[in-house]
């Protein structure tokens, strides 16, 4: 009888180890990684994006042409486009050559009202996205850039 105890106590401890092993092997693990690193790429690839100079328009940075493009667009670069104009395609073009190229999605925005934005490249984010925001400072009010990686 106390081997027939034993045995029995013998196999549940098994049984737990069994089901405890299949748990944590199975189990996904969780990537906190991916996270930050966008949250990363969105802060940099916008500060980068921001003090870049512009070619065609008196190597004036992205900052300077924002502030600009939100003040009354005074500023006309050589190519013919106006402040607002550069600076979107500018901002097209970088984050086609760079986040496009990776597969990533994006949202690129300049405002001083999210819902009126004086530039705009990319699709909005559905889903998680990560963002980072800069405020711009100009002479009425702020305006803000903004950039969402989604995913």
């Amino acid at each position: 009888m106390e081997i027939l105890g034993l045995a029995i106590v013998v196999v549940l401890i098994l049984m737990a180890t069994i089901y405890i092993v299949s748990f944590l092997v199975v189990r996904t693990p969780t990537d906190y990684r991916k996270g930050f690193v966008s949250a990363e790429l969105a802060s940099n690839m916008l500060n980068t994006f921001l003090k870049a100079a512009a070619r065609d328009c008196s190597q004036l940075t992205m900052t300077e042409l924002l502030q600009d493009c939100a003040q009354g667009q005074g500023i006309v670069c050589s190519n013919g486009q106006d402040s607002c104009r550069y600076a979107e395609s500018t901002a097209r073009e970088i984050f086609e050559k760079t986040l496009d190229k990776w597969s990533m999605k994006y949202e690129f925005l300049a405002y001083t009202d999210i819902n009126a934005p004086l530039v705009k490249a990319g699709k909005q984010c559905i889903a998680e996205k990560r963002s980072k925001l800069f405020p711009i400072p100009i002479s009425s009010a702020t305006m803000y850039a903004k950039l969402d990686i989604c995913g």
